[in-house]
């Protein structure tokens, strides 16, 4: 009776469903002035006292209630240039004294533009013309952009033209095109040959005759380029750190140098591991802690080569899944080879760096939370308000107060409860099978005694 007294209480403790308390609060610092997308990047603190999978790591607002998250590693974008032509309303045109002409146009357009190029477009070959683009200055006046630009076609020699003007990335939707001449003039030649007779003789004259044509610079449509940058690729960020509490051991009996490091918890990808050898090519073996020891986790080679007439080569890095641990141990297989030496930055972890998103709404005030091992799983939120932080949407970024000093420490009482809640399933199975066990042991004696 007393064991299934101890398998129910167990099963209580174990199903007990209690939040507890988050051990680290920190104010996070930033104003918005409308509602935005705020992010404020995870630290070594956070790391080093959250849970594996951060699910303990919440925001709060100053009500005390949880708001929204997602946990989004940092990237870098490579961003490709996207051209739009957006066609504009001419809305004025004002012959001007010295024979040019303005033309007054805008865009009909809400959304955000960078404006790199406006183009004429014309049906006139063989000409040269002169356009100045000017947009709205102080009190109404109009500013050029830049001088003069010329604009021209020579497709009767060649085919050469130039129909545009280069803009320095504008946001004005209202421009002023003044054209150097109305209209222009064409002056064209051509010889024509006759033929007379005198005196029965035939004599032949050249006649060269000119013609000039003034035509009115006609202007089919005002059209200017929408450029814009658009992220196409991302990888996750990766920043490489040196290890820190690097212990040196020589392992005789199995060949090998035991380098055992401090991870921090940080979320590690891979490790750099560059002594100061300068050739050599070794197998290498990362380790975690397991219970009663360390597990392997991943195995590679490193090398390096500084041989005459080859090119230089290394290859010094081992990948990892990524991988949170306290600690991790490099082991190095050395054979019948000199173990290799270590200084200074010889061992590096290569890491992700994570920030945390969330909507922040004007005037609002937020402080982010973790430490709390009586959490099981990832928080639940709308779907979508996370799918919206998880698309890359621009982030305001925030800032993190400063951490407290020294590691987050735990009572007794949440250490048990921490031990109950991974592993009360398997110890309430045990103590009931061994109930059960003593249970039909107890019947076996007493029927052995029976008469």
């Amino acid at each position: 009776m007393n064991i299934l007294r101890g398998a129910a209480v167990l099963a209580l403790v174990a199903a007990a469903s209690a939040a507890g308390e988050w051990r680290v609060e920190r104010e996070i610092s930033g104003a918005a002035e409308t509602t935005v997308v705020a992010a404020v990047a995870l630290d070594a603190h956070v790391y080093a006292n959250s849970l594996p999978d951060l699910a303990d790591v919440r925001v709060f607002n100053q009500a005390g209630r949880e708001v929204p998250r997602v946990i989004l590693p940092e990237r870098d974008y490579t961003f490709e240039e996207r051209h739009a032509q957006r066609a504009a309303r001419i809305t004025r045109l004002e012959p001007l004294a010295e024979g040019g002409l303005a033309v007054e146009c805008e865009l009909e357009r809400t959304n955000a533009m960078s404006l790199t190029q406006v183009r004429l477009s014309t049906p006139l070959r063989n000409y040269e013309q002169t356009v100045t683009v000017f947009v709205p200055g102080p009190e109404g006046a109009w500013r050029p952009l830049k001088a003069a630009e010329p604009l021209f076609d020579y497709s009767r020699y060649a085919d050469v033209s130039k129909e545009t003007v280069d803009l320095p990335a504008v946001t004005n939707r209202q421009f002023r095109l003044v054209i150097g001449q109305a209209d222009d003039q064409v002056f064209s030649s051509y010889t024509s040959l006759t033929e007379e007779l005198a005196g029965g003789q035939t004599t032949q004259r050249l006649f060269k005759r000119y013609s000039v044509e003034s035509r009115p610079f006609r202007i089919d449509a005002v059209t200017f380029r929408d450029t814009e940058r658009q992220a196409v690729a991302n990888t996750k960020r990766e920043e490489r750190v040196a290890a820190r509490g690097v212990a040196v051991e020589e392992d005789a009996g199995q060949k090998a140098t035991l380098l055992t490091l401090e991870a921090g918890r940080y979320p590690v990808i891979g490790i750099e591991v560059a002594p100061e050898q300068q050739n050599f090519e070794r197998r290498v073996t990362v380790e975690a802690p397991a219970p009663g020891g360390w597990r392997k986790i991943r195995e590679g080679r490193v090398m390096r080569s500084r041989l005459p007439g080859v090119a230089p080569e290394e290859r010094l890095e081992v990948a990892l899944d990524e991988t949170r641990a306290e600690r991790l141990r490099v082991r190095i297989h050395n054979d019948d080879n000199p173990p290799l030496t270590f200084g200074d930055g010889g061992l590096s972890l290569v890491l992700h760096r994570y920030r945390v998103a969330f909507i922040a709404e004007k005037g609002g005030r937020y402080r982010l939370v973790y430490g709390n091992p009586e959490i099981q799983a990832p928080p639940v939120y709308e779907q979508g308000v996370t799918a919206y932080l998880g698309r890359g949407q621009k982030a305001a970024e925030w800032a993190l107060a400063p951490a407290p000093e020294g590691a987050v420490t735990y009572g007794a009482a949440v250490r048990v409860k921490k031990i109950l809640t991974r592993y009360g399933m398997s110890l309430l199975s045990v103590l009931v099978m061994a109930a059960l066990g003593l249970f039909i042991l107890r019947a076996v004696r007493h029927m052995e005694k029976a008469p």
